[in-house]
């Protein structure tokens, strides 16, 4: 495991889509696809936890590395993007 947990952000066409690559293992059986928090809730750990701590998730697919966010139109990047680096430091650090 990685001393830091890094997060780079590229976003897409689709202003409230984004896609966030880690350098920690995300998921290990394959593309998990959650539609809204409801299913998040119900989900991998680390979905669960995302929507537990992340305000703003509409929708949220984890692959190995990655996650891609919808947000909520209203919610803000920037605080979603905080939000989501401070709760992937604390599960993996």
């Amino acid at each position: 495991m990685s001393e830091y947990v890094t997060v780079d952000v590229e976003f897409t066409d689709d202003a409230d889509l984004a896609e966030l690559y880690v350098n920690q293992l995300l998921a290990t059986d394959g593309l998990e696809y959650y539609a809204s928090e409801s299913e998040g809730e119900v989900g991998s750990p680390v979905a669960q936890m995302l929507f537990a701590a992340v305000d703003g998730i509409q929708q949220l697919t984890v692959t190995e590395d990655c996650l891609t966010i919808r947000r909520e139109p209203s919610a803000p990047w920037e605080a979603i993007i905080d939000e989501v680096r401070d709760a992937l430091r604390d599960w993996y650090l």
